[in-house]
């Protein structure tokens, strides 16, 4: 269950009761090939995808596009 600490990207996934491998599988499907890792990285703001990767979780999540920008560098 999401926590107040919890990223919005994860908070996004867990919302639609999505793993993270689920996440990486739907993202490769539409163009963007990666892996669960990068997922967990991208969900604990250790790595800010590239604008393609961006878009297409954006778009895998029912996010915004801005909402990766708070990932520290």
């Amino acid at each position: 269950m999401p926590t107040a600490t919890t990223s919005k990207v994860k908070r996004a996934r867990l919302i639609r009761g999505l793993t993270q491998q689920e996440v990486a599988e739907k993202c490769t499907q539409r163009g963007a090939p990666v892996d669960e890792s990068h997922i967990s990285r991208i969900e604990r703001m250790v790595y800010r995808p590239r604008p393609g990767l961006r878009a297409v979780l954006a778009d895998v999540l029912g996010l915004d596009v801005e909402d990766f920008e708070q990932v520290s560098p």
